[in-house]
């Protein structure tokens, strides 16, 4: 018997099993995939390794800026891809070892309900059973169609798929302008692909700040890619392409478990039902995106502490493109009831650190309640967004005033001299 099984080992399973080691628990983690999850294996790593493939190769063609000469080879697709895989499966072997490290048993196999006690375990040497005061379902999400449309893996393909292509195709067709559609189809360019990007809705990152997804859309113009938004037939041409990667979201893979043995609760959509973790059973739990919350890897990891810790997050939620240049979004969780809010945006070509680096594209946008003078978002298009946004997100979190940023001193010349910059601004202008 033990007093933990987690079913899943993507970042909310693993770091929930080894947290619930520490504290001296006898913990199994069922995983029937590779340790690590969507994230290590065929998301957040892989994906970002190919963009800063891609990045190099940009840094590289526009050395001559510097006044060195460079020249770029035949480039071989396969090569990177069996780089980036060399990488995952490394991170792959550290995750193993935390593991095990932390006396947690890892069983490679697929898991589903019996009783709310029990779990059967289907293993390649036979079914097994797993007893456990508590599961924690960590599940994660796989990758969703659109309507009449199957993954063949061939032309029609996910973001899996896409991430161990070793040819690059002629052309390219990217259904869905969210942030996997966004980075997939900005690396494939990058490296020489037609990209036609279509998105259902009036703009990318339908989520998102408006000028922020308007500004990403001129970007990836110029950069090559065709953009259509409010777009109702997507696959109107598909003859056309040599690849059709579908980015449409997330699906539950809640069918796996036999949840009806046990009655456990779902909501439309087929994701486990929760309230700060909880379910509808006593003992059985569900965070990350078995509970079709977030969908990102720092936010599942976040759902293993709190469960672990017995708290419920409040945390900020920082959001990152990895576009050419990234783009970035954290704003307070209770932005919507400011209603007197003022605006400022700084451009990145009045900052000499971007300057010297070539990297002029992109600007910062703050927002304030004027009322309080209290910063409660931050919106940055340009170079290191993707790192600047985390101290946005401090500042922010800490219920800073622009009076107190006006206190520190930012080293110089350095990027985020234009948040510093951008706030300033909102000072003098107020």
């Amino acid at each position: 018997m033990y007093n933990i099984a987690v079913i899943g080992a993507g970042p909310a399973g693993y770091n929930c099993a080894i947290k619930f080691a520490k504290q001296g628990k006898k913990v199994a983690l069922i995983e029937k995939n590779s340790l690590g999850g969507t994230c290590l294996n065929c998301g957040c790593i892989p994906t970002k390794f190919l963009w800063q493939a891609a990045k190099t190769k940009q840094k590289i063609s526009k050395s001559f800026e510097y006044g060195i000469k460079a020249n770029i080879e035949n480039i071989n697709f396969a090569d990177i891809v069996a780089k980036k895989n060399k990488l995952v499966g490394n991170l792959v072997k550290g995750v193993e070892r935390l593991l095990k490290t932390n006396n947690v048993e890892i069983i490679k196999g697929q898991a589903s309900f019996k009783s709310k006690n029990e779990l059967i375990v289907q293993t390649s040497d036979g079914d097994i059973e797993i007893q456990s005061e508590k599961i924690v379902i960590a599940t994660g999400s796989d990758c969703k169609s659109i309507p009449n449309t199957e993954f063949d893996h061939k032309k029609y393909i996910s973001s899996t798929d896409a991430l161990n292509l070793t040819e690059l195709p002629k052309n390219m067709l990217v259904i869905g302008g969210g942030a996997i559609g966004i980075e997939l189809g900005s690396i494939f360019s990058a490296f020489g692909v037609n990209v036609v990007l279509r998105e259902v809705c009036p703009q990318l990152l339908p989520n998102e700040d408006g000028e922020l997804a308007t500004e990403l859309t001129k970007v990836l113009a110029r950069q090559g890619i065709k953009v259509e938004v409010s777009c109702t037939e997507p696959l109107k041409d598909e003859d056309k392409f040599d690849k059709i990667l579908i980015a449409a979201g997330r699906k539950s893979l809640a069918e796996d478990l036999n949840t009806e043995k046990i009655n456990l609760t779902l909501d439309k959509k087929n994701f486990v039902e929760t309230k700060n973790y909880s379910t509808n059973i006593e003992n059985i739990f569900a965070i990350g995106d078995a509970s079709g919350k977030g969908f990102l890897a720092y936010t599942a990891e976040q759902d293993a502490d709190n469960l672990v810790s017995q708290t419920e997050s409040a945390s900020l939620v920082p959001k990152v493109v990895f576009s050419f240049p990234p783009a970035a979004s954290v704003k307070a969780t209770d932005f919507d009831n400011y209603k007197n809010i003022v605006y400022t945006k700084t451009s990145y070509s009045s900052n000499a650190r971007a300057q010297i680096e070539g990297e002029r594209t992109g600007w910062i946008k703050t927002a304030v309640d004027k009322d309080s003078c209290k910063i409660l978002g931050v919106w940055i298009l340009g170079a290191n967004a993707d790192e600047m946004i985390n101290t946005a997100s401090v500042i922010i979190g800490a219920g800073m005033k622009v009076s107190d940023i006006k206190r520190e001193m930012f080293f110089h010349p350095c990027l985020s001299e234009i948040l510093y910059d951008n706030v300033q601004c909102i000072m003098n202008d107020n």
